[in-house]
């Protein structure tokens, strides 16, 4: 069943120093979008993003040449926002620890903000939608120069590195923004359904979970002074042989 997209608006923000923008290559192949959920939605914000072409194969992002940045995370309402969590993981971790940024569960509009400071330390505060602070957070070990993104749902989690999710397939799609949203990145998710319809993406018979309906309008983020790290296609069992 189509549901309405979840709108998230991340915007890193470097404090010391700004960052030229940085590109990498379109993603190879394109993954199939399903549905007209996503190319309306970027359409309606300005948008001039092909769904079907110009996604980028970034997977894997760093802070800007700041050593201090500070991004704010907003959900917009959404039928399923009370059931998602967003944030960060280090991408080289073999099992990495989730870094929690925020959850749709604080209602519409309800934000974080989330400074990357010296020591590989992130500090998370959280509000809801009147700016009223509901709590703070501070993890350590955060590598602010190689960092993923997830995703989880009672279903299940999914990542910004197809690798990490069953069958290796892609949860998450980024493109460049364009126009007015130049030197923006966008993030479109396809979340684990737990219960998929019948064209859905499954995952391997090791029965991982559950697939998605591969429309990538479950929740979308917006992104700004973040810049993609070099692409290389690495899959998860080199990656696990590197800390062998």
């Amino acid at each position: 069943m189509k549901r309405a997209a979840t709108t998230l608006i991340l915007s890193l923000v470097a404090l010391a120093a700004s960052a030229t923008f940085a590109s990498a290559a379109l993603r190879v192949p394109q993954v199939p979008v399903i549905g007209g959920g996503l190319q309306a939605y970027l359409i309606s914000v300005g948008e001039s993003i092909n769904v079907n072409t110009d996604q980028d194969a970034t997977q894997v992002w760093t802070h800007t040449i700041s050593n201090t940045s500070t991004f704010t995370v907003q959900f917009q309402s959404s039928p399923n926002a009370n059931i998602q969590q967003f944030g960060l993981y280090n991408a080289s971790a073999v099992i990495p620890p989730l870094f929690f940024i925020m959850s749709g569960a604080v209602g519409p509009l309800g934000y974080s903000t989330a400074t990357f400071k010296p020591g590989n330390i992130l500090v998370v505060n959280r509000f809801d939608a009147l700016s009223n602070f509901l709590s703070t957070t501070t993890f350590g070990g955060v590598d602010p120069n190689a960092f993923g993104f997830y995703l989880s749902t009672p279903a299940g989690t999914v990542f910004t590195q197809d690798g990490r999710n069953p069958g290796g397939l892609a949860r998450a799609i980024a493109f460049q923004g364009t126009g007015q949203n130049l030197g923006t990145w966008w993030l479109c998710w396809d979340e684990l359904s737990l219960a998929g319809p019948a064209n859905a993406v499954v995952g391997p018979p090791s029965g991982i979970g559950p697939g998605g309906d591969q429309d990538f309008d479950d929740l979308v983020v917006m992104m700004e002074s973040v810049n993609p790290t070099p692409v290389s296609k690495t899959s998860w069992g080199q990656l696990k042989a590197r800390f062998h």
